[in-house]
């Protein structure tokens, strides 16, 4: 998938979540408004039964002859003498709980002329009644100094999101799953464009890899068939050879990617024995003599190590090496030296291959020993290899029981350190 494509991609996937998410904060927005609502609704009809209820109240035959009485002993009847305080607290009360609002709240009767209250459970509550937008006329049951019942609730807007508690919750929830998905579909393609770009650099590489040696060997063969060349016994050996050194180098090429796909396919079977470091080390250094004396590489040997027997296989074993002072070797262009060094340490043996080359980047360390994972160098083809060999490396090492480590500085070379279990030296 190209790289524009993705990015449109994630572009409107982008816009389609921002307006999914636009759209459940409107409709919880909306739901709040609605249950706003409802909740003022049941606030006016509690408050109007209650109102209601008191001029029923009034209406009675005993609280008729009670003002007639009040009246009569020439006092003046004022508002507390039509409104009966523990009543009206009941009233309230019994009202909000049919009306499922089971909440805190402070109520009061004031006058609007003068912002006065004369009854009610308002105490430092007052500034907050006379602006409450629940404001109920008591014109019906003492008309002069219009009065007011007010009530304010202290915890209204917990209640109302404590009734849309279950729906905020589940779309808070699909909500998250849908953006996890999306993440995580996003992420699967970038990766998977990666692995693409990855492969299609592995098949490039191996392509390359494999039509040198082909065609190195097919111009040999050719020029063994010319006429001049077969009545000359020195070149033929000389052809020859070259055929012979591409065809190894050909096999190597094939087995190492045999040998990542059988490791890969965990029908990997080991030959476990007693190995000597030291004998292998010195194997895999004979195998590149004629590639050090030609590149004038410079090779140091230092054997510290007392014990060097290990319990591994060999031809895995000796692979790794292998794989190692190869990777020293190409990537040391100029004036290369090479140190390879063993010591004991804390029951351990520690095989440091380290050279002086172009070294790696911190941002890559990390990634070395990837399947198919090379280094970028400027140019694909400049060092070859597959991106096989430290994941070959790593695979190996782990399961035989080892460790591996780098350390590397850009521009001045690398360090491996293999470091293996010793076991007893023979007596």
């Amino acid at each position: 998938m190209k790289r524009k494509t993705i990015i449109i991609i994630n572009l409107v996937t982008s816009l389609a979540l921002a307006g999914m998410l636009l759209t459940q904060v409107y409709w919880v927005h909306t739901a709040f408004k609605l249950k706003e609502e409802q909740f003022d609704n049941s606030v006016r009809i509690a408050l109007k039964s209650v109102i209601n209820q008191v001029l029923k109240n009034n209406n009675d035959t005993a609280f008729q002859k009670k003002i007639i009485g009040l009246s009569c002993g020439n006092s003046r009847l004022s508002i507390i003498d039509y409104i009966d305080y523990a009543l009206l607290d009941s009233l309230i009360s019994g009202e909000l709980v049919c009306m499922g609002i089971n909440i805190g709240y402070y109520y009061g009767v004031y006058s609007s002329h003068n912002d006065k209250f004369v009854l009610g459970k308002y105490k430092n509550k007052e500034e907050q009644l006379i602006e409450s937008q629940y404001q109920f006329s008591l014109s019906s049951i003492y008309k002069p100094g219009k009065y007011f019942l007010s009530i304010y609730f202290t915890n209204k807007t917990h209640l109302l999101l404590h009734r849309m508690e279950l729906w905020v919750l589940l779309s808070v929830l699909f909500l998250v799953i849908l953006i996890i998905s999306i993440i995580f579909a996003m992420l699967t393609i970038l990766h998977q464009k990666k692995v693409s770009e990855i492969k299609t650099d592995f098949i490039n590489n191996m392509t390359h890899e494999l039509k040198t040696p082909i065609a190195t060997s097919s111009l040999a063969a050719e020029m063994i068939q010319r006429d001049e060349i077969i009545i000359n016994p020195e070149k033929i050996r000389k052809y020859a050879s070259v055929i012979l050194d591409e065809n190894n180098r050909l096999q190597n090429q094939v087995e190492q990617v045999l040998h990542v796909a059988i490791l890969e396919s965990n029908n990997q079977r080991f030959k476990i024995k007693r190995l000597d470091i030291h004998e292998l080390l010195e194997a895999v250094v004979n195998s590149f003599e004629l590639r050090i004396a030609e590149a004038n590489i410079k090779l140091e040997l230092t054997y510290d190590a007392p014990n060097p027997y290990i319990m591994g296989d060999n031809v895995h074993i000796l692979n790794v090496l292998y794989n190692l002072i190869d990777n020293a070797i190409k990537y040391t262009p100029d004036n290369p030296l090479i140190e390879v060094c063993t010591w004991n340490e804390n029951n351990n043996i520690v095989i440091s291959i380290k050279d002086n080359g172009i070294g790696i980047k911190k941002e890559h360390q990390h990634s070395i020993f990837k399947n198919l994972y090379r280094v970028p160098t400027g140019n694909i083809h400049e060092i070859r290899g597959f991106g096989l060999g430290l994941y070959y490396v790593k695979t190996i090492v782990d399961q035989l029981n080892g460790k591996i480590e780098l350390t590397s500085e850009l521009g001045k070379g690398s360090n491996f350190e293999l470091i293996f279990p010793s076991v007893a030296i023979k007596t």
